[in-house]
């Protein structure tokens, strides 16, 4: 296997001019000589989290939004940036009550996973069970541009939008995977 040592210069540029991302190039040197050039997502070091969450009826808390890459409405799991220096299950907690209006109860860390190879972002994920409706959602100005809802769908169709990419954490569906086979009886 080819050893890869990143060297300089890295570029990282700005886009878009409503909704900013950084594209990042990071280059790498292999030993026979060679140099590599990658173009990367999100600015290095980002992190975000996403919550599974199962109300007391173990229905699964949604997000619906348009997404451009898809070019369509997929179903995600609400969650979002975490601030510097936040903890991980706090910045969860906020974002999936911000996003959806519901309170988790108790918070279960599934792990860590890369949306793809080409993204520097890392997306820390969490079971929430006895998640309870407390009001209404505090979305931010780009969530209710994209049309972001909040819906309620059964852990079935959760793992089969997972299976037939009608959602955008599949990952996560994986790392819960067992629970939820256990919770699913009750549907």
């Amino acid at each position: 296997m080819k050893k890869f040592t990143r060297i300089e210069p890295t570029d990282v540029m700005v886009v878009g001019n409503r909704f900013k991302k950084s594209v990042v190039v990071k280059r790498f040197r292999t030993e026979d000589g060679l140099e590599h050039e990658f173009t990367t997502m999100y600015a290095e070091g980002v992190c975000g989290t996403a919550v599974l969450g199962l109300t007391l009826d173990n229905q699964v808390v949604i997000a619906r939004q348009f997404r451009a890459g898809r070019e369509r409405y997929c179903d995600e799991l609400p969650g979002g940036g975490v601030n510097e220096g936040e903890d991980l299950e706090v910045a969860a907690r906020r974002e999936f009550y911000e996003e959806t209006g519901y309170r988790p109860g108790a918070m279960t860390y599934l792990g860590v996973n890369s949306w793809d190879g080409y993204n520097n972002c890392r997306s820390h994920c969490f079971l929430a069970t006895d998640c309870t409706l407390d009001g209404e959602p505090v979305r931010d100005q780009t969530e209710i541009d994209q049309g972001m809802e909040t819906v309620l769908i059964s852990i079935s169709q959760l793992i089969e939008n997972a299976k037939t990419d009608k959602m955008t954490d599949g990952v996560a569906v994986l790392m819960a995977y067992d629970e939820l086979k256990k919770r699913q009886g009750g549907e």
